[in-house]
């Protein structure tokens, strides 16, 4: 059974993280009103654009309210957003009845992702040769992060670049490394120090070069970065489901899972 503090926490560093990633963007908008919290990155890159609810939700009438004022909030962005909303936020806990509410209101499912904590991360597995690991800390390499995850999650190159890659996001709170194969950027890693825990995101690894092990030793190079720098052990990171063994593997743990949906046409600037 899942801890009610871990669930608290990841609930937390998930909106805290959003803001982090979006609070140095020029264009970004960050709005907490009526239960609700807009957070946009003014560009395309649109898993980090979005809309949540701010606290659980009491009934399904107070969630339907939430989400038809996140929904009006988030349009004026401009912007293409998601929907997201922890599974443990649902009222009741019943998230097929959310789910249907959702689905009433005409958002579609898009992805998810499992909420994961670790005391400390366990030793490497294995070694990997033949990777270089080069911090994230000039144009080239914050275009290499960028890009790894434009492709991965089918955002354009710009919308990425004009977010991932602004100078904004990799101050002294961000410890990030890209993975190359000779000069091949292959995978990417970022570890941030959020709210006093090293929160990970950003992570993928190109698909042809998937099953080697570089998504596990760019993350614990970016993990080590951190510790050293802060002395902070514990971290929390949201996976995607193909990320999950790896995270398990290093010593993480389930805790909870954030929904993220697609809002219907009527919420979405004309260019999206």
């Amino acid at each position: 059974m899942p801890d009610p503090i871990e669930i608290a926490e990841c609930n937390a560093q998930f909106l805290a993280a959003w803001i982090h990633f979006n609070r140095g963007l020029p264009s970004h908008q960050i709005e907490h009103t009526d239960g609700v919290s807009v957070i946009h990155s003014g560009t395309g890159m649109v898993l980090i654009n979005a809309a949540t609810l701010s606290s659980p939700a009491s009934d399904l009438a107070d969630l339907e309210r939430r989400v038809r004022r996140a929904a009006e909030l988030a349009k004026t962005g401009g912007v293409p957003w998601l929907f997201a909303l922890p599974d443990s936020w649902a009222p009741g806990g019943d998230a097929g009845a959310t789910v249907g509410l959702l689905a009433d209101l005409g958002f579609q499912p898009s992805v998810s992702l499992m909420g994961m904590v670790a005391e400390a991360i366990t030793p490497p597995r294995r070694e990997i040769a033949g990777l270089t690991l080069r911090r994230v800390a000039d144009a080239e390499t914050r275009a290499a992060i960028a890009d790894l995850n434009s492709i991965a999650y089918n955002v354009p190159l710009p919308a990425g670049r004009a977010s991932v890659a602004h100078e904004g996001l990799w101050d002294d709170s961000a410890f990030g490394r890209v993975g190359y194969v000779g000069e091949e950027p292959v995978c990417c890693a970022a570890t941030f120090l959020v709210e006093g825990i090293r929160y990970v995101g950003f992570v993928v690894t190109a698909p042809e070069h998937r099953r080697k092990g570089y998504a596990e030793a760019v993350m614990r190079c970016c993990l080590d970065d951190a510790l050293s720098a802060t002395g902070v052990q514990r971290t929390v990171l949201h996976a995607t489901d193909m990320g999950r063994p790896v995270y398990e593997g290093m010593g993480y743990h389930a805790v909870m899972r954030v929904g993220f949906y697609t809002p219907p046409p009527q919420y979405l600037p004309p260019q999206a």
